[in-house]
Formats: structure tokens, sequence, C-alpha cells
């Protein structure tokens, strides 16, 4: 637990600043993780402050729950940012807490060192563990049977479409050749299968990122369903902000951001479309704060190089009336 506890979220201080907290304000973390970010919005709040953590992971609640201690301001639910809209606790946590709406949303998207770092959840090539890389370890098919299930062109597609891998094709015929082999069981046989077609050892030499990198974000992402439905998850977070409340995201790599910037610039009323009018009239619930995002400190960057591909965005709500949800 030490290394859980020392454990210090990315742009913790850009956060906590750029939410603007009310010190007895009604607050939502919808990626609970280690609660590292919720610790310091605890820490400079008042007594009368309310927060919901929210984690699908039972790992990371627990961890959360061990740093936090037993605060009475602080309530943690199980569920992931896209379901818990409809979920009863929610529900009646929104309309005890919150009635009024809330002050701040923050949504820290990816894995969590936690994640990461433990072999047995299969997230990390840099570990054997088996082929799992499910965020909630009780639902859904794992790393393993999602790839049973996809053919050449479907694999590839999500090589390229969530990992941006260039080799796609040839990857996805070396995963599963290995597979059809009885060769594929743990993260180091995965990560073997990209090698095969991208060889570790020169891009090691030239300070380039492990070949296998760009596979395991892109397989992690599909297993979990990271980008299906962020677009209405962020719709939805803003609908639940009171006027003046804030939303905060940070996210990890471009598939993310482009989300998360297009549906910010969409919910402030920026058409992106083709044409120079959008088909029908957009919504205009959001201020952009920092319309072309945060990026960590070079002080941050240089204790702590994961964070180096963080952007963090920052909307605040207006007062027009939002599309029902």
């Amino acid at each position: 637990m030490a290394e859980i506890t020392a454990h210090v979220p990315v742009m913790l201080q850009e956060v906590v600043e750029q939410l603007q907290l009310p010190p007895e304000g009604r607050m939502l973390d919808l990626t609970l993780g280690l609660g590292g970010h919720a610790e310091a919005i605890l820490a400079r709040s008042g007594p009368g402050l309310r927060l919901l953590g929210v984690d699908r992971d039972p790992e990371a609640r627990a961890a959360a729950r061990a740093r936090l201690g037993a605060d009475a301001r602080l309530t943690i639910l199980a569920d992931t940012y896209e379901d818990v809209w409809d979920h009863p606790a929610f529900e009646a946590w929104r309309a005890l807490q919150a009635p009024e709406g809330l002050d701040g949303v923050l949504m820290d998207l990816g894995c969590s060192m936690l994640q990461l770092r433990d072999p047995k959840r299969g997230f990390s090539f840099r570990e054997e563990g088996p082929l799992d890389m499910r965020m909630d370890p009780d639902q859904g098919p794992t790393a393993l049977q999602w790839i049973a299930e996809q053919d050449a062109t479907s694999l590839a597609a999500a090589l390229f479409s969530y990992g941006q891998e260039r080799a796609s094709r040839p990857i996805a015929r070396a995963i599963l050749l290995a597979f059809q082999a009885g060769r594929l069981h743990s993260t180091r046989d995965l990560a073997e299968a990209v090698y095969t077609v991208i060889p570790r050892e020169p891009a090691k030499r030239k300070g380039l990122s492990d070949p296998a990198t760009r596979t395991f974000q892109a397989i992690r992402i599909a297993v979990n369903g990271e980008l299906e439905r962020l677009g209405e998850a962020l719709r939805r977070a803003v609908a639940q902000l009171k006027p003046g409340g804030r939303i905060a995201v940070i996210s990890f790599h471009s598939l993310e951001d482009r989300i998360v910037k297009r549906s910010f610039r969409h919910l402030a009323g920026i058409w992106d479309g083709p044409g120079r009018q959008p088909p029908e009239p957009l919504p205009r619930l959001l201020r952009l704060v920092h319309p072309g995002g945060i990026v960590p400190s070079e002080a941050e960057l240089s204790a702590n190089p994961a964070s180096r591909s963080a952007r963090l965005r920052v909307a605040e709500r207006i007062s027009e009336t939002p599309e029902a949800s």
C-alpha cells in the first residue's frame, strides 16, 4: 500500500485550481482510481463538501477507501462514467446532495498505475501476466477472449483505429497466427507476436517506444470500450453541471483528446463539420476555459515522465438550458 499512497496523480495542482470548487461544493469524480485527485479536493474543501467517486475497478475502489479513510464527505460508487447516470444510487445521491446541480466534474481517462503495475491484470508487456486487460475483472471478455473473436480484418482495424498502428495488418496476422498455433496465452506472448513484425531491439537502440505499446493500447481500449461512449458520457456530465460549474478532463492519447475537444466545442456551440453552418442549431452549454488545453509543467515532466502525453481540458457551464438527458 505504500506505493499506492505515495502515488501523485497527473496535473494535480492544475486540476484543483481549474475546477474552482466552492468550499461547500458538490463534486463528481467519474474516474476515482486511487483517489489522488479526490484526496486533494477533500483537503482543500470545507466540511460541507460532498464528493461522489465512481470507478469500475474493485481494487482501485479498495485502494481509494484505504487512502481516504472514512471521510463522511465521500461516497464511492461501483460503475463506469458511461453508465453511472442511470444507476439508482447516483440518482439518490444527486437528489439528496446536489438537487441544484454539480459544481464540478472530473474525468481522468486511461489506466491507473495500480492496474499497469499489477502483472495479473495483464495491462503491460513489461512483465509476464495473463491476457486480461479488463478494468473490471469481473465483467466482459478478457483480451484473449476478445482476440479469439476477431479475424484479420477486424483486428487490424482495431489496431489502426485505437492504437494508430501503421503496421496494423501484419501485426494482426502475426497475433492470429500465434493464437491459432496455441502460442498466445500471456502478455509476453502478445508482445513477442508484435516483435516478429517490428523487432524490439532496433527501436530500443534508437530510444523509441516499445513496438508493442500501440498494440496493447488498442486492445485495452477495445476490450473496455473506452472510446465508444465517451462523447455521450461528456454530454451527460455537462447536463449535470449548474451554471458556473466546471468539467475537467485529462486524456493521455490523441484519440481520447480528439473526442473531448470535439465534444466540448460542440457543446459550446462551435461547428466543426462540413459547410459553414450546422444542419441544425447547436447547443450552447459551455464556455471553453482553455481552448488549447493544458499540458504538464516542465517540473512535472521531469519528476514524472509518464505525464508527458497528458492534456487537461476545462470548460464551464453557462446558463442555457441543456438538452434532455
